[in-house]
């Protein structure tokens, strides 16, 4: 069997835990290293998942020449930054998403780092979903002519994020998701709308993309759930085509708990030992050992999902 491939996670806050504890259950991969300038908060993680070493930058992480690749799990705004630098030496690298803040971001990346030998990846999570893989290639193969995504959110959340549109915030995963059912072909409409609340703050936001040959998806997403609702809210997917209806609600998870009242003790399929972000894994390492990135966490995805969020946040209207 191959050697572990040597991974070091750059960033050791929520989702950058998650990644390191996923890595050091993995078989195929080695946890080598974390990388945060918080360097207290990191040595921490590094003790609680048996990672070998700290470092406070991916300079020094390079310096020091101990990883294969790298997950960037910071804001987004560093996200190209710190690929472009880590492909620049080398290594191979997953971004957490947004890729970026703007498709000319992309482009410049693009355009920067030119051809390479590492592998790029960018992690969308949602793409490999226990429900959503096996419906996605159904009806890659069946066709379809209409998608219907919804995804709600509590109300805490747009305020915890004040600044975030509902799409760039949330739509954004059934966008690369509709992307993925229709192998990238460019929709020829797109429209937008949305509403603010009683503070001025965007809360839900709709959309609609249709493609030359009549096929259309549609998009709900609010963040005002009252309390009560489950912590990460509610998401479907919805087909329909000639002679097919299907359904599919991925969150949350179908399994309830009852005491003093009823809880949902899984929401999204993020577990640091299986689920959504063990796939994910599963197929960068792959990829790092010849595959190819799967189709929707390529580089070129990403900048076509970009330029989609970028078009429908000018059109939108508040009600």
């Amino acid at each position: 069997m191959s050697a572990p491939l040597r991974i070091a996670v750059i960033g050791t806050g929520n989702f950058g835990a998650l990644h390191a504890k996923t890595l050091a259950a993995l078989p195929g991969a080695e946890l080598i290293a974390l990388v945060d300038p918080d360097t207290k908060r990191a040595t921490e993680l590094a003790r609680n998942v048996g990672a070998k070493r700290v470092f406070a930058s991916l300079d020094e992480l390079i310096a020091a020449q101990v990883a294969d690749g790298i997950v960037v799990a910071t804001r987004a705004d560093s996200h190209l930054p710190l690929a472009t630098q880590a492909a620049k030496a080398g290594l191979h690298v997953l971004v957490e998403k947004p890729l970026a803040n703007s498709a000319a971001e992309i482009r410049s990346f693009q355009e920067s780092l030119g051809s390479t030998d590492t592998v790029l990846m960018v992690d969308h999570l949602c793409l490999f979903h226990s429900l959503i893989a096996p419906l996605a290639q159904r009806l890659r193969e069946t066709g379809f002519r209409a998608l219907n995504f919804t995804r709600h959110r509590p109300e805490s959340i747009g305020r915890q994020f004040p600044l975030d549109h509902p799409i760039q915030l949330t739509m954004v995963h059934d966008l690369y998701l509709a992307a993925h059912l229709v192998h990238g072909a460019e929709p020829e409409s797109l429209a937008a709308l949305d509403s603010r609340n009683a503070d001025g703050r965007v809360d839900m936001s709709w959309a609609s993309l249709r493609w030359a040959d009549g096929r259309t998806a549609t998009f709900q997403c609010h963040m005002m759930l009252p309390e009560g609702s489950p912590s990460e809210g509610w998401d479907s997917l919805e087909a329909f085509g000639d002679g097919l209806h299907t359904k599919v609600v991925t969150n949350p998870a179908p399994w309830t708990w009852t005491e003093s009242r009823t809880t949902w003790p899984v929401n999204l399929e993020i577990h640091a030992d299986s689920g959504m972000l063990t796939m994910v894994w599963t197929r960068f390492l792959a990829a790092c050992r010849g595959g190819t990135v799967p189709g929707g966490c390529r580089f070129e995805d990403a900048l076509q999902v970009q330029i989609w969020i970028e078009r429908l946040l000018r059109l939108c209207q508040p009600l």
